[in-house]
């Protein structure tokens, strides 16, 4: 069946002048390197992907910042964390995006290989890359070898661990390392710190974060910006509403009321996770706080509502 006609319509438009403009500021349709919106540093991207054109090309011309990238340098720039973790980099979007206090100390992982050269060119260009760590491994809750990832090569954001996510004829299988945060980080460069942190991993969140318990035990306060979306999780093996409550134990949690507006709502049940299909809760972005009054810590423009 073909595609319905608006959003083919609306594609051909936006490429009519999308592309012209990509010309007119790169020199070419399909840079290798782009400028995200608001900010000078380089992005390094695989040219042939058409999930780095659209994120990391079309959007940033068309003024678009996205709502986790509108979280991590606002933040980033009112905290002043002395630790930053990026799990679920794709192209490094947030790690690239912005620039850093000296005192900061920042680690980035990535699963998807093929992404690694590019980020590594990031990293390399970037003004404090010099305290960046990459690592190339599966982010999860224990140690282990040769574990299955899959890689969509159309389109390498939904690249995943999770099989059901890319079981098609198309998709490229890695055998991988297992690892948890925690045996990435040393405990120096956790200690007492403020930590700043930001995970898409589709579906496997719950497994990476546990293992970072001991990290963020170390921590003076830890701010993060996870996706949940219980479907993934639960092709990952993990129960959505337990994984809910287990955050609850350590966190308050918030999601976007109006993320243009930088307005926050407090979610104190897994019953008030704010999108529904049909029965089952559709995913969502959610920010996890320390248990301390918000108004110690909002970023100057930024609201709690009801």
């Amino acid at each position: 069946m073909s595609a319905p006609l608006y959003p083919r319509i609306e594609k051909a438009f936006k490429q009519a002048y999308l592309v012209p403009l990509t010309i007119l500021r790169y020199g070419t349709a399909r840079p290798n390197r782009a400028r995200l919106h608001g900010c000078d540093n380089w992005i390094y991207i695989d040219a042939n992907d058409p999930c780095a054109i659209k994120k990391v090309v079309h959007e940033p011309l068309r003024g678009k910042v996205s709502a986790n990238l509108i979280f991590w340098r606002e933040f980033n720039a009112h905290l002043k964390p002395e630790l930053i973790v990026d799990v679920g980099l794709n192209y490094g979007e947030c790690l690239f995006g912005t620039n850093y206090a000296p005192t900061t100390t920042l680690f980035g992982f990535e699963a998807n290989p093929r992404l690694i050269p590019h980020l590594e060119q990031s990293r390399q260009h970037h003004p404090d890359g010099a305290r960046m760590t990459i690592t190339n491994c599966l982010v999860s809750d224990a140690p282990a070898e040769g574990v299955p990832f899959l890689v969509n090569p159309e389109w390498s954001g939904s690249s995943s661990a999770v099989r059901e996510m890319n079981e098609t004829h198309k998709h490229i299988e890695f055998k991988l390392p297992a690892r948890t945060i925690d045996s990435v980080i040393p405990a120096t460069a956790a200690d007492g710190k403020t930590l700043l942190f930001k995970m898409d991993i589709e579906g496997y969140e719950s497994r990476a974060l546990a293992g970072f318990v001991d990290t963020l035990g170390r921590v003076k306060q830890a701010f993060g910006f996870i996706e949940f979306t219980p479907k993934f999780m639960k092709w990952a093996g993990v129960e959505p509403e337990v994984y809910f409550g287990w955050l609850r134990e350590r966190f308050d949690i918030y999601c976007y009321a109006n993320a243009k507006r930088r307005e926050l709502q407090s979610v104190m049940e897994y019953s008030d996770l704010p999108v529904r299909h049909g029965d089952e809760f559709a995913g969502t972005d959610l920010l996890l706080a320390p248990k301390q009054p918000a108004a110690q810590w909002l970023p100057p423009g930024w609201s709690v509502v009801n």
